[in-house]
């Protein structure tokens, strides 16, 4: 009995989902490699200049260079990424008021513009957008994220129609007959390739509900932290205080540098920083550091300085959060399976290529059934 309802949930709402879930599988898989493709043919934000022995241009030259670039767009938010040692492009960020990115790719040695990218007409660009939105912007969101929690109700429900009556039937259950006839080869890889794939592609779900709905990534935390919540007061940044402009004197630009110098005393073994521009009156001057390289979400090591004195305010360090903050940092990460480095990718790559069959071979199940329905009447 049980399974007779279990049948009906999972093929009603593999029918009303099949499309999006094959859109969103799809999509995901095309960027899943976005930075190693990108790398190989020297495209996109990976570009490279010619290596020296320069130390970086200071932040000052960078976004003054910016500055002149965007001066016609009302931003609200602007910050780049350097790599010392290495001569990969600085790529610059800005967000304008209508919520569009626009990007700048730098010389990392003098901060001259090294080249374009039209970020958001790129293709990785494109696919992100349907993957999160069908491109069809808040409304495409909403179904993205009711389409997700339903894929999870899939994942589950197939698991308890994969389980077979008796133990003489789990040989089937994991292995595909390939000989057999069409019919028998499509309900195989319904079947076989699913199992087999909810156990990677449950985690890209979760980590997806984690965006979609705030009461999930609540409970995430909430779980991660043993049973306490960070409270929003502590997750808040510090400001600047405004009463220091008065002894200090220091202009934006020489704040920033003096932060940035800073931190390479700090940090001298930093491979990225990321300095993000004040843009407002309060807001203090953040640099991130990442000091290993493919753990981007070991970039969480922050530091803020007074935007009036460059004097530091705070340092949150990534081995200092909570177990549910890191889990929120990591959480994109383990998305696409680059929390495991390539193998990881590689199996979040072939989990999003079998997920997106799923809704194909079930409906050719479904209509295979149908068909034997009718005959038989």
């Amino acid at each position: 009995m049980l399974k007779k309802w279990v049948r009906k949930i999972h093929l009603w709402l593999g029918l009303t989902s099949g499309l999006i879930v094959f859109i969103v599988a799809i999509t995901g898989c095309a960027i899943v490699f976005e930075k190693e493709i990108n790398t190989l043919l020297g495209t996109g934000i990976c570009q490279k200049v010619k290596s020296r022995n320069n130390e970086p241009a200071l932040p000052s030259q960078v976004f003054a260079v910016a500055d002149s670039a965007f001066q016609k767009l009302r931003l609200v938010n602007m910050y780049y990424t350097v790599y010392p040692g290495e001569p990969n492009v600085s790529v610059l960020w800005v967000r304008d008021t209508a919520r569009k990115y626009h990007s700048l790719l730098q010389d990392p040695y003098s901060a001259q513009i090294a080249g374009t990218y039209d970020y958001e007409s790129s293709f990785f660009t494109i696919m992100t957008f349907i993957h999160v939105s069908l491109a069809l912007g808040e409304v495409g969101t909403t179904i993205i994220r009711n389409a997700t929690l339903i894929f999870v109700v899939l994942m589950i429900s197939g698991l308890i129609l994969w389980k077979p009556a008796s133990k003489k039937g789990y040989k089937q259950r994991f292995t595909i007959k390939w000989g057999a006839s069409f019919k028998r080869l499509n309900y195989d890889l319904h079947n076989v390739l699913g199992f087999y794939m909810t156990w990677i592609a449950v985690f890209m779900a979760l980590t997806g509900l984690v965006w979609s709905f705030e009461w999930f990534s609540n409970s995430v935390v909430w779980i991660a932290n043993g049973g306490n919540q960070v409270e929003p007061a502590q997750q808040q940044p510090p400001l600047s205080v405004k009463a220091e402009r008065n002894n200090a004197h220091l202009s934006l630009y020489a704040a920033i540098d003096n932060a940035f110098l800073e931190i390479r005393k700090l940090e001298p073994a930093a491979r990225a920083l990321t300095v993000y521009k004040p843009m407002n009156d309060s807001s203090a001057i953040r640099i991130t550091v990442e000091t290993e390289k493919g753990k981007h979400y070991a970039r969480a090591d922050e530091y803020f300085f007074d935007q009036y004195s460059s004097r530091l305010l705070a340092r949150k360090r990534f081995s200092e959060l909570s177990n549910g903050e890191k889990l929120l940092r990591m959480n994109y990460y383990i998305h696409v399976g680059s929390i495991a480095g390539i193998t990881g990718k590689v199996l979040a790559f072939l989990a999003s290529l079998i997920a997106a069959s799923l809704p194909v071979t079930g409906f050719m199940v479904w209509r295979g059934r149908k068909k034997k329905l009718r005959k038989g009447a």
